[in-house]
């Protein structure tokens, strides 16, 4: 075999790898649906976003949060124009699948839908609560009892598949028992009420250094009181193995549990799954009282975004 024919026949073997790698991809975008995919998971404070492009490579994102109670559809069409577009053509994306907090109600889902919809003309967009992006993320196809645990909190029945019980969220101010927003509320009042062990409360004051009144402006008077309140939550997390904040923190879960476990009907036959960063960082206090409550804890994540993109991935299967 002459040269010309060795390099000719090495050429072909090479092209025909390729067809054969192209083909494999295009059954595996096929199979996967993964041709310009974005999944976000949204709370009050920050949205996390992944997106996977036609190759299959994934990209993460994260933005403000986008709940409708404190985001109208300008700002959110603003926050996606600015901090989401510039990572890839918008009108490239085929699918959105948004699980936000404040995503209940019909009026605040038509809201976050139009923005969306706007932004993406050419996608699909599906619009699900955080409550269900959660069960879906941290307990799959298993039924249980799942809640969250960020900014906010809210706790659902979930029967593997739907969402077939679920508490009517009243917000920081009337409920969000055992969320970052309720805890930092306690520690700040504690702080500014003088109730607060003085070895404590000079460590707050170094980690802290505005003024009270400038602490109250930014809880009347400016925007995103919950998210002010929930900045003062990681103070109790650095402080969690002394005893007042301890005693603080039990009580703290207890109430979650209180208002948003126990309430179901036979609750203790159902594993316990949790999200968000207040019930990935207090998960030992958590273990300790469904003992108590005998119950399991079965999966707790600090964000859902992992599990959610697992989850529609499988779905592709």
């Amino acid at each position: 075999m002459s040269d010309l024919q060795s390099v000719l026949v090495m050429n072909l073997s090479y092209f025909k790898s390729f067809c054969i790698f192209a083909e494999e991809l295009k059954k595996i975008n096929k199979l996967t649906g993964l041709f310009m995919l974005l999944i976000a998971d949204s709370g009050s404070t920050k949205t996390d976003w992944r997106f996977f492009d036609k190759n299959l490579n994934t990209h993460d994102i994260s933005t403000i949060g986008m709940n409708p109670y404190f985001v109208n559809k300008k700002d959110i069409i603003d926050v996606l124009e600015k901090d989401l577009h510039p990572y890839f053509d918008k009108n490239q994306i085929k699918e959105v699948y948004f699980y936000g907090s404040g995503c209940t109600l019909q009026d605040k889902i038509l809201e976050v839908e139009g923005a969306l919809k706007d932004f993406f003309t050419k996608a699909e967009v599906v619009i699900e609560s955080d409550l269900l992006g959660t069960a879906r993320a941290v307990s799959g196809d298993e039924p249980g009892i799942i809640g969250i645990l960020g900014t906010g909190s809210n706790s659902c029945l979930y029967d593997g598949k739907n969402i077939t019980s679920q508490l009517f969220s009243l917000g920081y101010i009337l409920g969000d028992e055992g969320s970052g927003a309720v805890l930092g509320r306690k520690i700040l009042k504690a702080a500014l009420s003088d109730n607060m062990p003085e070895d404590l409360f000079n460590d707050f004051k170094a980690t802290y250094p505005e003024t009270p009144d400038s602490m109250l402006n930014n809880i009347y008077s400016k925007p995103f009181p919950n998210r002010f309140l929930a900045s003062f939550a990681p103070f109790a997390i650095k402080h969690k193995n002394n005893e007042w904040i301890r005693d603080l923190l039990t009580i703290h879960v207890k109430e979650f549990f209180g208002s948003m476990v126990a309430i179901y009907t036979d609750y203790q036959k159902y594993p316990l799954c949790l999200s968000g960063s207040i019930a990935y960082h207090l998960q030992d206090i958590v273990e300790d009282i469904c003992e108590t409550h005998k119950m399991q804890l079965s999966n707790v994540i600090r964000r859902p975004i992992d599990g959610l993109a697992e989850y529609h991935l499988r779905r592709r299967a």
